[in-house]
Formats: structure tokens, C-alpha cells, sequence
């Protein structure tokens, strides 16, 4: 079944860039790209302004709780694989719709349309930024997992980005997910020791679903050159509903080819401190994942496709090797730098 369906995905991608490259010839393409990422500035720009003309804020000098655009550009894997440290900062107005096909030899396969976007509300207030997430939870570009991640369908919201403190940024997030009303505190604090650098991020959050959460990202990166990364990614998390803390470790490694074209190998190590298993709870690690995901720009530097071949084995399973195909083909509506 997995193969059948991957030749299926092949044909479509063939079938599809033969009819783009003739669109393309044509300009179709490209004025359709422009009048969409015009509109998406356009309608930002514009709500921006009112909001502005309502709150008559003067105050201009507001220093901002925002990523530093010089030093973030330079990380070229995270701006490129739009990674969770991306979203989380990034103060860039963007549309980005992704339509994603997951496969598993020993699970049902997965077709998911998910819709990501951030308008900063830079003149009104230059704390505030708009955001829909319509991806799974927890969604962090990591081929490793996101094919295993809880959906919980599109969230709509606001972020409020707090003055930093003591080197501290803080985000305060509002939100809804449907009739799910949530909120958000994070905090983060990036610090550089010897050649790493080191991100620590807390969030927690509250909603009438899950009650409360809280979770903690330790990402370690080191440059190894202009085009390679190396990342040790910690987390941890817990949730009111569910037993146990769950825990997890990434190594990846990513190499940036040129602008358009990049490769990520990643080992996940995963469990929860009271898994339980045929009446059994274990304490150890449950889960195991290798991947390697390709991302590129094709035919027009606004539009990606992926491909992730993965190895999993997990306690459910006995271990036994569960294989996985993930591709996914991304739109990015907004000025890319």
C-alpha cells in the first residue's frame, strides 16, 4: 500500500511541474504570486493602520521583545526550514499554506492541509503580531516529529511581546482553537558559550480542552561551517490530563546547499516517565526515530516541496521497525528575505 501510494505522489509530481514549467513560460505564475503576496502585506498594512488610528499610540522608541533580524538572518536553517524557533520570533508577515502526506507501514496514512501566518502589528503597537497555526502540536519543521504529533486543528490568535527583562523575551499568546479558548506565557533567554549557542525556552499554557500544560526547549547549536549546523534539541513536558512527563532528545544535523535546496538528519529518542504498555508502565525510552528530510524551492524561490523517508521503532509495535514517507508540498505568501 505505502509503495502504491508513493507512486501515485511521483506521477503528481511530475504531471504537476510539466504543467507549471508551460504556465510559468507564460508569466502566469508570477503575477498570480505577486498579486497574492501583495494582498497578504496590503490587508497587514492596512489592519495595522487601523488599529493604529484607534489607539493614537505615540510611543515609537518601545524597545521590542522581537528577534534580532541581523543576527537571526545569519541562521540560515532555521529562516529556511521555518523551524519552531522561526515561528516562535519571527516578526515577518507571511501567509504559508502546506499540503502534507504522511505514510506508515504499521499506522494509517495521513492527508492534512495546514495554514501558517504572522501579521506584526508593527506601527500600531510594535508589541503585538496576529497568528493562525493550522499545523499538529507542537509542530517543529523536525521530519522526526512531526509525523507522530497530536492534530489539534487551526488556531487563531494574538501575541503580546512583553519588554525584555533581564535578557528574558517574554510572549503572552490569547487564542482559540474552534470553541477551545487557550492562553500562552513564554520565556525564553539565548545565551553563547565558547562556539554554542543556546536557546532555553518555557512555555506554558492553559486551555478549557487540556487544562494545563507546560513544556521546556533546550536547543544546543553549534556551527560547524557556513552551510552545516549541528543541534541537540531537550525537551520536556507535562500535561494535567496525562500521566507522566513526557521527554525527548534530537540529535540533527543540517547541511544548507545553496538558497534553495537543504538536507536534515535527525535521531529522536522519546518516552514518558509511566508509559504504559499491556498493563505495564516503563519509565524508559519508548521511541525511536531516524529520518532524513530534503527541502527545496522548486521553479520559484516562494514555492518548496520535502521528502522524509524515516525509521521508526516503537514499544507498541515490539520494536518493530515501522517505515515512513512523509512529502509535502509549501506556498509562502509575504516578501521572503
Amino acid at each position: 500500500m505505502l509503495f502504491n501510494y508513493t507512486i501515485i505522489l511521483l506521477l503528481l509530481i511530475v504531471s504537476s511541474t510539466a504543467i507549471a514549467q508551460d504556465i510559468a513560460e507564460e508569466g502566469y505564475i508570477d503575477k498570480t504570486y505577486n498579486l497574492i503576496s501583495d494582498k497578504v502585506i496590503d490587508s497587514a498594512n492596512y489592519l495595522d493602520n487601523s488599529i493604529n488610528n484607534i489607539l493614537k499610540n505615540s510611543d515609537k522608541n518601545t524597545t521590542l521583545n522581537r528577534i534580532d533580524k541581523t543576527s537571526k538572518n545569519k541562521n540560515s536553517v532555521d529562516s529556511f526550514f521555518r523551524t519552531k524557533k522561526f515561528t516562535d520570533e519571527t516578526d515577518e508577515t507571511y501567509v504559508s499554506v502546506k499540503f502534507k502526506s504522511i505514510f506508515h507501514s504499521k499506522e494509517t496514512s495521513k492527508f492534512n492541509i495546514g495554514v501558517t501566518a504572522r501579521i506584526p502589528l508593527s506601527k500600531s503597537t510594535k508589541k503585538y503580531n496576529l497568528f493562525i497555526n493550522g499545523l499538529k502540536k507542537n509542530d517543529t519543521s523536525n521530519p522526526v516529529t512531526e509525523q507522530f504529533n497530536e492534530q489539534t486543528g487551526t488556531e487563531i490568535g494574538v501575541n503580546y511581546f512583553a519588554p525584555l527583562f533581564h535578557q528574558i523575551k517574554s510572549r503572552y499568546s490569547l487564542g482559540a482553537n474552534g470553541l477551545n479558548l487557550f492562553s500562552i506565557a513564554r520565556y525564553s533567554i539565548e545565551k553563547d558559550f565558547y562556539s554554542w549557542n543556546i536557546l532555553t525556552a518555557e512555555e506554558f499554557k492553559y486551555s478549557l480542552k487540556n487544562l494545563f500544560e507546560e513544556e521546556t526547549n533546550i536547543y544546543f547549536d553549534k556551527s560547524l561551517s557556513d552551510s552545516r549546523l549541528f543541534r541537540t534539541t531537550l525537551s520536556r513536558g507535562t500535561q494535567e490530563k496525562k500521566s507522566g512527563m513526557d521527554y525527548s532528545l534530537v540529535l540533527a544535523h543540517y547541511w544548507v546547499f545553496n538558497k534553495t535546496a537543504a538536507l536534515n538528519l535527525s535521531q529522536l529518542f522519546s518516552g514518558n516517565t509511566q508509559y504504559e504498555y499491556e498493563t505495564k508502565k516503563y519509565r524508559g525510552i519508548t521511541n525511536y526515530t531516524t529520518a532524513l528530510s530534503f527541502r527545496k524551492s522548486a521553479l520559484r524561490k516562494w514555492f518548496f516541496y520535502g521528502i522524509t523517508p524515516s525509521l521508526n521503532f516503537n514499544k507498541q509495535y515490539d520494536y518493530k521497525v515501522n517505515y515512513g514517507l512523509n512529502f509535502y508540498l509549501e506556498s509562502y505568501f509575504g516578501h521572503l528575505k
